[in-house]
C-alpha cells in the first residue's frame, strides 16, 4: 500500500469520459436496420474477476491508493457477479460486488505516523432497470435507471493514534445509457456509463469492453471505472472526501 499527495485529476477524466462517449453515440450511424425483440421472458449471469485497485482522498487530505497486487496478497474473500432479465424493450439487473481485505504492512505516513494495519469490507450493489430506445446491427442502446449502495467498514491502525474503525452505507440514485456495438456476429463491444447523487456529492461509473460470443457464454475484457465523491456532510464524509475502485475485468456471461 502507498500513500501520495498529488491533486487528484478524476474530475477531468469524468468529464472527457462522458463528452467522449456522447460524441460517439452522436455521430452513430441514424438510419440501422431494427431487429425484432423477443416477447419472451430471458435470463443473463455472469461471474467476473476485477482486477480493481482503490484510491481516493481521505478526510484529512492524504491520497490512498492501494493497488491489485496489494489486494491480491491481502484478499481474504470477494464476489463478482450480476443477474439480469429482459422482456421486449425493457430489462432488469443487479449487478454485486463484496470484498474482504486486510494488510498489516507498516506504511510511514509522516515522520511521526505509521499505517500498521488497514482492513477493508465493501458491498456495492447496482439494481438497475432498463430501455431499449435503439436496435440495429450495428448498435444497441439502452437508457437505464435505478440505485447504487455502497457499505464499507474501515479498520485502520495507525501509530501511535488509537486504532480507528469506522462504517457506514450510502444510497445513491444513478441514471445513464449502457449498450453494444456490434462489429460481426461473434465480437462486439459493450459499454455502461451512469451518473447520480443522493447521500453521496456525486457518483459515477464507466465500463467498455470486447466481448466474444461463443455457442453457451460470452468472454468479456474491458476496463470498468467506479468512483464516490463525499463532502463533510454527507455519510462517509468524515472518513473519505472521494474513494474510487478501478482496474481492468473479465468475466463470463451466460443467457438463458
Amino acid at each position: 500500500m502507498k500513500c501520495t499527495t498529488t491533486k487528484s485529476l478524476h474530475s477531468k477524466f469524468r468529464v472527457f469520459s462522458i463528452l467522449g462517449l456522447l460524441t460517439y453515440l452522436y455521430l452513430a450511424p441514424t438510419v440501422m436496420a431494427e431487429e425484432v425483440l423477443s416477447d419472451e421472458w430471458k435470463f443473463n449471469a455472469s461471474v467476473n474477476m476485477w482486477g480493481a485497485g482503490i484510491g481516493g482522498e481521505s478526510a484529512t487530505g492524504g491520497d490512498i491508493d492501494i493497488d491489485f497486487s496489494d489486494i491480491i496478497d491481502n484478499m481474504d474473500f470477494s464476489l463478482m457477479g450480476s443477474f439480469g432479465v429482459n422482456k421486449g424493450k425493457w430489462g432488469f439487473l443487479t449487478d454485486v460486488i463484496y470484498m474482504d481485505l486486510d494488510d498489516d504492512d507498516d506504511v510511514a505516513l509522516d515522520p511521526v505516523l505509521t499505517l500498521t494495519d488497514v482492513g477493508i469490507k465493501a458491498w456495492i450493489v447496482t439494481p438497475i432497470a432498463t430501455y431499449r430506445v435503439m436496435q440495429s446491427d450495428q448498435l444497441s442502446l439502452d437508457l437505464l435507471a435505478g440505485a447504487r449502495y455502497l457499505y464499507m467498514k474501515a479498520d485502520l491502525a495507525i501509530d501511535p493514534l488509537p486504532r480507528a474503525t469506522e462504517s457506514g452505507s450510502v444510497i445513491d440514485g444513478i441514471v445513464g445509457i449502457r449498450g453494444k456495438v456490434y462489429l460481426n456476429e461473434r465480437w462486439y463491444m459493450p459499454f455502461h456509463l451512469d451518473v447520480g447523487g443522493g447521500d453521496t456529492d456525486s457518483t459515477w461509473q464507466a465500463f467498455t469492453a470486447v466481448g466474444y460470443k461463443f455457442n453457451s457464454f460470452d468472454l468479456i475484457g474491458g476496463y470498468r471505472y467506479l468512483d464516490w465523491d463525499f463532502d463533510d456532510d454527507d455519510k462517509g464524509g468524515g472518513t473519505f472526501n472521494d474513494l474510487n475502485v478501478s482496474g481492468p475485468i473479465i468475466g463470463v456471461k451466460f443467457e438463458f
